[in-house]
């Protein structure tokens, strides 16, 4: 991961999720698993789909990109960091 798309990630202000099933480099940067945006209350969950009530802020580790999504999203299970 570039350094630049680092700083990008750390001066976000909106909270930055992830959707896989675990990233170290992910839990570094303090981007938490979508999971997580239920608890924060930012969405809803079922049947394995997150809902958004607003917007969700989604990176994109691999592409190295922030995704904003407003719809449905299916929800990738976190089993572990990697």
């Amino acid at each position: 991961m570039n350094k630049e798309f680092k700083e990008k990630i750390k001066a976000y202000p909106y909270p930055l999720f992830y959707n896989t099933t675990g990233s170290s480099i992910a839990y570094k940067l303090a981007i938490r698993h979508l999971s997580a945006s239920v608890s924060a209350g930012l969405a809803s969950t079922a049947s394995g789909f997150i809902y958004p009530h607003d917007k969700l802020h989604i990176v994109n580790l691999d592409e190295e990109k922030i995704e904003v999504i407003r719809d449905e999203i299916k929800l990738v299970k976190l089993k572990g960091l990697k």
